[in-house]
């Protein structure tokens, strides 16, 4: 049971860097839509697209893993870091689903239709760097006893 909640750690500590990874470059490949060439910027957009899709993969990987080791690992009653994180990582999943991915959908569309698309490039910029301000603080909490410990 040890071995298997340690795997489940480590594949939700693997699938959120994956997540925050391919988030890195989101921003930049948006603008890049923007700049290039409207045959270039479908192309570019249906990547940045594919990029969304597997950030959406690993968001969802994450909690489930992080699910899988609070229950493999007997719960976490009385440490409240624990909760707010859980909490954390659905309001991620959020705002992968509700907000980014759409707002990307959209980005692409505008590239299709060469039309334009200023707006789209810095709210995906934003909600990214709000996604990355979440996983920080997220890890964070994963660690705060041991930050507690030294302080």
């Amino acid at each position: 049971m040890a071995f298997l909640h340690a795997l489940f750690v480590a594949l939700h500590v693997i699938s959120a860097a994956a997540w925050f990874g391919l988030a890195l470059r989101l921003a930049s490949q948006a603008r890049a839509v923007r700049d290039a060439e409207p045959a270039v910027a479908v192309a570019l957009a249906h990547d940045g697209a594919y990029a969304v899709r597997l950030m959406g993969l690993f968001i969802l990987l994450t909690f489930v893993f992080s699910m899988g080791a609070l229950g493999l690992g007997g719960g976490y009653p009385g440490q409240w870091q624990y909760h707010v994180a859980s909490l954390l990582i659905v309001v991620l999943v959020i705002v992968q689903y509700v907000l980014i991915r759409p707002t990307w959908l959209r980005l692409h569309d505008a590239a299709t239709l060469e039309s334009g698309s200023d707006g789209l490039v810095k709210r995906i910029a934003m909600l990214v760097g709000a996604g990355h301000a979440i996983w920080l603080v997220l890890a964070l909490l994963m660690f705060w006893n041991r930050f507690a410990g030294v302080w």
